[in-house]
């Protein structure tokens, strides 16, 4: 049997919130802004302002309903708002909702995006400019998504 007839039985892998240094748990809902230079999972609901430095996750129960800046940043659960990172990967159960600037973008099937994208030359400038998104909203650099829902099964 040749190399590309094998058949792998492996599932991915969840981080575990063991992982992480800073956690909100299922059962937690904040309000407010969380600033950290750690890996960082949310697993509740957050409304405000997540910053960081390095990975944020967002559980497959994990809401953030508003701002949101980090260098990576994985969906498993739902966020509506904005997202400035460099990374963004929307799980096959996850949600995101709102305008996103990054440098790459990964959606597995059944992940939904719903929003308005800005690439490359905008990740890190928003979160330090106030009132800056509002301004590029309306700027021919941002792409508006014809469908309201867009699967990855249907690209």
């Amino acid at each position: 049997m040749g190399m590309f007839d094998k058949k792998t039985s492996a599932k991915p892998v969840k981080p575990e919130a063991s992982h992480f240094t800073t956690s909100i748990g299922e059962e937690c809902v904040f309000e407010g802004h969380i600033s950290t230079s750690s890996s960082t999972r949310i697993d509740g609901k957050l409304k405000g302002k997540v910053s960081g430095e390095n990975t944020l996750i967002v559980g497959e129960r994990g809401v953030i309903l508003g701002e949101v800046k980090a260098s990576e940043v994985i969906v498993y659960g739902r966020i509506e708002g904005i997202i400035d990172t460099e990374r963004l990967e929307i799980k096959s159960s996850g949600l995101v909702t709102g305008d996103i600037f990054i440098d790459r973008l990964v959606i597995e099937e059944g992940g939904i995006y719903n929003g308005r994208c800005g690439m490359s030359e905008h990740v890190g400038q928003y979160a330090s400019e106030p009132g800056a998104i509002e301004s590029k909203r309306s700027t021919s650099e941002t792409i508006e998504l014809e469908h309201p829902q867009i699967r990855a099964k249907e690209l």
